[in-house]
């Protein structure tokens, strides 16, 4: 009995001994101008694997580390990775407050050394939004949570098919990715076609300019509009982690809900979330604008595992869409009904090394399944019938500010119903790189991406059109090398870039071979079998200011482009077959028609900012333009968004609790084509905020909006309802969020 006693109690000692050696450290990130807590800052030990993620108040806590010397990295989007060289010397080690800004890190009694940050410098022109700043602006949409941001138009034809519009490019002369990877749908080819992503579950967003753009793709002129959402940790979590979210819009009844967790076990990280977002019709000041109802629904699940300086990861998502159009006098008058469905499957492998300057390697798959229906309202079958598969494949290596890589592509579109585009496959190979030096205080930056397209039209023989010639509708090869270049200086308050671009975009198998309605946008679409190659020359210059508590950007650009290509209607009467086709359900019963063509046009503008950040109020103003011109023809671009101006007044006299009024002034645009009527100008103000707070149950964060508190009656230039209603009245907006 005592040996037994000896063994239990030696035992008892033993796992209070190795208990003693796990340790627990944790802290709070918060921004050094602002004093907010920066969320979502990856915390890391990297030769433990073990890391974590503030939460919403900044907070991080890592336990199960041994009692020894230790690095934690830091790291966040626009600060610079950082390594503090720690001794654990007791079971509890808090670092207290940890001061972030762009270029200094202040804590208290920690020792600290700046780690490689494999990350290029952003271009001045560049934006990112995440955090509370994010929470409180998000909308349904990127479009619309982007609207207020520097050089951003919304196009749209209801409440579902919102789509940003960047310094008056729109359709895929940028790219919309998420995570770094193209989304997969046809949002771009036709307004009517929404995108295929909500905002519940997004992270962060950034618009990409500059050199670093071309690592994305050819046809970022304008930028990339990246979108961080569902990313699995790059660092393996230690303990679960959940997120929900709840909201309700007064202005359409909508009603959002979504869950997220992210589960550690042994070497591997699972995460899964689901959402849905459901809304009735858009409500306007003077009516409910009918036909514009969604229900959106989202589901993703994650594995990744880690071993020894690399990791693999597999994940599938699926987004189904249901949403509707407003019908028209000259197209359907009772609107279109839309089915949109896409599932997305991805593998990574990822591997750190030590070659050539290169830090890391990996290989990304992605296959996307999309499918897209138009009905006639009240119709049981779909008139016009989409769909595509794309299988793509890359490999890069990434060190540091360099960055090498090449992708291979294979699309395969098909069509169906009363639509008489061939079914397509396109071939795209691909070629980039990108390198950054600082030499003696100037930054240089170049990019290269080098793209050839094989795009082959299935057409049988025999095969008949409706209005283009079958004769010219044949195999297509297009090949070309965008480059970019960009300096950037320093100084101790000015900072001074430069960019140049050569950029060149495919023509889409829709611009070629378009040959049938699009029924949400009222129009029958003709492509054109002749088009080039797209090519665009840029010019950007900026310029930022910072002293004290004062700032100001500059922002100037101008494109270029031999061949630009657009849709361009024919005719400017009612003559059937010729300038309509007899189609729709509407007064008329009529749909124009639309002609691609390749004309020479010059797209310009400017964008400027001013602030200042007070100890109590932060205050901001600016002012964007873009100005089109159609040389060809001597006529104006079409749909070009107008002049904007803005004012922000942001309080944070209180952390938990902050409120902001943005007054926006949008100017009334003259500058039109051919075929375009005015749209005057209009006031707008916005209230916004939120109120964070903890509990035993987690962080809790309630986000509140009044949009168009006003109810002002006012017209979007680049709406296509606008002939119909105006744009959605006063909307109160409600946002519940919690993290466990």
């Amino acid at each position: 009995m005592f040996n037994k006693k000896k063994i239990l109690c030696a035992c008892c000692a033993v796992c209070v001994a190795v208990q003693a050696q796990n340790a627990s450290v944790s802290g709070r990130v918060q921004s050094s101008e602002t004093k907010e807590p920066l969320q979502s800052v990856n915390i890391v030990i990297p030769n433990l694997e073990l890391g974590s993620t503030t939460d919403i108040n900044g907070q991080f806590t890592i336990n199960d580390i041994p009692l020894d010397n230790i690095e934690l990295e830091i790291s966040i989007l626009g600060y610079r990775d950082t390594t503090m060289f720690i001794q654990i010397d007791n079971s509890l080690v808090n670092l207290g407050n940890i001061f972030l800004d762009p270029e200094v890190l202040h804590f208290e009694e920690i020792n600290v050394e700046v780690h490689s940050d494999l990350d290029p410098t952003s271009s001045l022109s560049s934006i990112s939004m995440s955090g509370k700043a994010m929470q409180e602006n998000m909308k349904g949409s990127i479009a619309k949570t982007l609207q207020n941001e520097l050089g951003v138009a919304i196009q749209s034809m209801g409440q579902a098919t919102t789509r940003p519009i960047l310094r008056g490019y729109s359709g895929d002369r940028f790219l919309i990715t998420e995570n770094g990877f193209e989304i997969g749908d046809l949002s771009h080819t036709s307004v009517d076609h929404a995108l295929s992503m909500d905002l519940g579950g997004v992270e962060e967003i950034e618009i990409i300019r500059g050199p670093r753009a071309l690592l994305f793709g050819s046809n970022t002129i304008s930028g990339v509009v990246n979108v961080d959402k569902n990313s699995m940790p790059e660092v393996k979590f230690d303990h679960f982690h959940s997120y929900f979210t709840s909201a309700y819009n007064s202005g359409n009844k909508g009603l959002f809900n979504n869950i997220s967790f992210i589960a550690p076990m042994n070497k591997n990280d699972f995460r899964f979330s689901f959402q849905n977002r459901k809304a009735g019709n858009e409500m306007t000041p003077i009516g409910e604008l009918k036909n514009t109802s969604l229900n959106n629904t989202e589901w993703f699940f994650g594995l990744r595992r880690f071993n020894d300086g690399r990791r693999g990861t597999v994940s599938i998502e699926n987004v189904k869409m249901n949403y509707g159009i407003p019908g028209s006098p000259e197209g359907h008058i009772s609107g279109v009904d839309l089915k949109m469905n896409k599932t997305t499957q991805k593998l990574n492998y990822h591997q750190d090394i030590d070659f050539k300057g290169f830090e890391t390697f990996d290989i990304d798959q992605k296959f996307t399944r999309y499918s897209h229906s138009e009905l006639e309202s009240n119709k049981t079958f779909a008139a016009v019938k989409l769909a595509q598969d794309i299988f793509f494949i890359q490999s890069k290596f990434t060190g540091l500010k360099r960055e090498f890589g090449t992708s291979v592509q294979y699309r395969l579109f098909k069509a169906g119903g009363f639509y008489w585009t061939p079914n397509t496959s396109e071939l795209n190979f691909s070629l980039f790189g990108f390198r950054e030096k600082d030499m003696s205080g100037l930054i240089a930056q170049v990019s290269f991406r080098g793209e050839y397209s094989v795009i082959d039209p299935k057409v049988n023989k025999g095969a008949r059109f409706s209005n283009i010639d079958g004769n010219s509708v044949t195999n297509k090869n297009f090949g070309f090398l965008s480059i970019s270049a960009g300096l950037i200086k320093s100084w101790e308050n000015v900072q001074l870039s430069s960019t140049i671009m050569r950029t060149g975009r495919t023509p889409g198998i829709e611009d070629l071979f378009s040959d049938g309605p699009h029924l949400g946008s009222y129009s029958y679409e003709i492509g054109n079998p002749d088009l080039d190659f797209e090519e665009t020359f840029g010019l950007e210059n900026s310029l930022q200011y910072k002293k004290d508590k004062f700032f100001l950007s500059l922002n100037g650009f101008f494109n270029k482009s031999p061949n630009f290509h657009q849709y361009i209607k024919m005719g400017n009467g009612y003559v059937p077959g010729s300038d309509w086709i007899e189609w729709g359900s509407g007064s008329t019963g009529w749909l124009y028609k639309y002609q691609m063509r390749g004309v020479q046009t010059e797209i310009s503008g400017g964008e400027f900012q001013m602030g200042y950040e007070g100890r109590i109020v932060d205050i901001t103003s600016d002012f964007s333009f873009v100005k089109g011109k159609n040389i060809s023809d001597n006529d104006n671009i079409a749909f070009m968004p107008p002049d904007k101006i803005g004012l922000l007044v942001s309080t944070k006299s209180n952390n938990d609790l902050t409120g902001s009024i943005r007054v926006s002034k949008v100017l009334e645009q003259k500058m039109i084509s051919e075929f375009e009527t005015v749209t005057p100008g209009y006031l707008l103000i916005d209230f916004f905020g939120s109120y964070t707070f903890s509990t035993s149950q987690g962080n809790h964060r309630l986000v509140f909006q009044i949009n168009n508190v006003l109810n002002e009656t006012y017209y979007n230039h680049l709406s296509k309802v606008k002939t119909i209603m105006p744009e959605a009245g006063r909307n109160i907006s409600l946002q519940y969020r919690i993290l466990l």
